[in-house]
């Protein structure tokens, strides 16, 4: 209302109907007139006030503002015809991003809530946090805002008590010896890439990737401007000495060593060593992602990449986000000390510091013990899960299916080497028809594979439900293959139709 009224008297003033110097009415004649509150209009007069309109006088009134000879608010300025300007100029790196073509995760559902009316959903990561971790969480931060002296602006580096847990937490359960100045707290995985790519790339630098990988860490340095070298992974990860010769003169090499996803396999402590050799003698710093591989199950961890670094040549990254629940955006970044000015420098272009909140309620649920006992739940559950899933698919397909080692994580990356890649649409679709709904490998891929293959989330459901979808799944699988066109494609590659 303050706002209508005020721009009712802005008008009249403009207009002139209001000169300069003329006395308005008073606020309680203006409240009476118009049948309002005196508040309502006090606060009109003291926008208009702001703006310049209008002077108020102790114990006089409120006035019109004088204004300079000649000059009349009614004139509207006459503007220079020109044509429409082009869409704003946009930086090389504003052209070369882009969102993903298929969003990253849907909305995230709960624990149990894995079927859709009659659909199993095994195509989005589910949130694997239970009602214990919620509670949890909620309890250590009711008790941070009791606090007199609540921690009110963020760290640059990070809070110094969530530091020293996470250091606590990765010297006990993954043997990584680190110093809390050692650690940069960031808002997720995908920050901390950003920063890595700011921090040591150059356009036209080249930078070493795992094929298949997470899409949005090709993208990140293709981004920047980094010339990409896809380093196909094998049964026991990356080999830098089948790809030395294609990564000669690169900067970057970006691997996942403990968890590789979407492939789900490890890499053995001779290759990394091997990698780390490589990286000392070509002048290149190594981004260890260790995405996933607290969620491991009945496989021992070999030695991260930082822990056995001794040049100062290995970034390691994790986030807090799969751990616990989605919408918490933290991770961390161990960096060297050579680099850790450099990378501080960068992150205060970028915010000054993560949330700060947060940071100490996770704090508070490291040093209780909650966030390893929910580590614990999760990589209970999901031993039983993986089996259930993965016997369900290969008692029906037997050896139509192939899966890669999966030793940690919620997801089994599957091919099936007899269905053509062009016949990825028509599974999926044949698959939603029975109730499950899963999603491709293909957009992990720099260069696909020329059959099907499949990343099938399980972490947030349960082993009955499974197994009902490894049963629908493999009836999908078996419906496609005896398609006339799936058939026709087979013979073109050489292969003998399905009976």
């Amino acid at each position: 209302m303050y706002v209508q009224i005020a721009e009712s008297i802005r008008r009249d003033i403009d207009s002139g109907r209001f000169q300069a110097g003329a006395r308005l009415p008073g606020s309680r004649s203006m409240a009476v007139a118009l049948g309002v509150s005196r508040t309502v209009v006090l606060m009109a007069y003291d926008q208009l006030e702001s703006e310049g309109y209008l002077d108020s006088r102790s114990g006089s009134g409120t006035y019109v503002s004088a204004r300079p000879a000649g000059v009349f608010a009614c004139e509207t300025p006459v503007e220079e015809r020109v044509e429409a300007p082009g869409d704003p100029r946009l930086s090389r790196l504003a052209r070369r991003a882009v969102l993903p073509a298929v969003p990253e995760a849907g909305p995230p559902a709960l624990e149990g809530e894995e079927i859709e009316g009659d659909v199993i959903d095994l195509a989005q990561p589910r949130v694997k946090s239970d009602p214990r971790s919620l509670k949890a969480w909620m309890q250590n931060l009711m008790a941070l805002l009791r606090r007199r002296d609540a921690p009110d602006f963020p760290e640059l580096q990070g809070a110094l008590d969530l530091r020293k847990a996470v250091a606590g937490y990765l010297g006990v359960e993954r043997a990584i010896e680190v110093d809390p100045d050692d650690i940069l707290i960031v808002s997720g995985a995908q920050q901390a890439r950003d920063l890595i790519a700011r921090v040591l790339l150059d356009e036209g630098d080249g930078v070493g990737v795992e094929e298949p990988c997470q899409w949005s860490v090709r993208h990140t340095f293709e981004a920047m401007g980094a010339r990409i070298v896809s380093c196909p992974v094998g049964p026991h990860g990356m080999d830098i000495d089948r790809h030395a010769a294609a990564l000669h003169g690169v900067r970057l090499v970006n691997v996942a060593p403990s968890f590789q996803f979407p492939t789900g396999v490890a890499m053995p402590e001779d290759r990394r060593r091997a990698l780390l050799q490589w990286a000392y003698a070509h002048d290149a710093c190594l981004v260890e992602d260790d995405f996933d591989c607290e969620h491991r199950f009945g496989v021992r961890a070999s030695p991260s990449l930082w822990s056995l670094d001794r040049h100062g040549r290995v970034i390691h990254v994790s986030s807090f986000a799969r751990s616990m629940f989605p919408a918490l955006q933290l991770g961390y970044m161990l960096v060297p000390r050579l680099l850790r000015e450099r990378f501080l420098a960068v992150k205060w272009l970028a915010d000054r510091g993560s949330i700060s909140m947060q940071q100490h309620v996770l704090a508070a649920c490291i040093a209780s013990g909650q966030y390893l006992r929910d580590l614990r739940r999760i990589a209970h559950r999901l031993a039983p899960r993986h089996r259930a899933l993965h016997d369900a698919l290969q008692a029906r397909l037997g050896s139509a299916m192939a899966v890669t080692g999966s030793v940690a994580g919620g997801s089994l990356f599957v091919h099936l080497p007899r269905l053509p890649r062009s016949a990825t649409g028509a599974l999926l679709a044949e698959a939603l028809a029975r109730g499950v709904r899963i999603r491709s490998a293909e957009r992990f891929h720099r260069m696909p594979p020329d059959h099907v293959t499949l990343v099938l989330s399980y972490a947030g459901v349960s082993e009955a439900s499974l197994k009902r979808a490894g049963a629908r799944l493999a009836e999908a699988y078996l419906a496609v293959e005896k398609a006339p066109a799936v058939n026709e494609t087979r013979r073109a590659f050489g292969l003998s139709p399905s009976p």
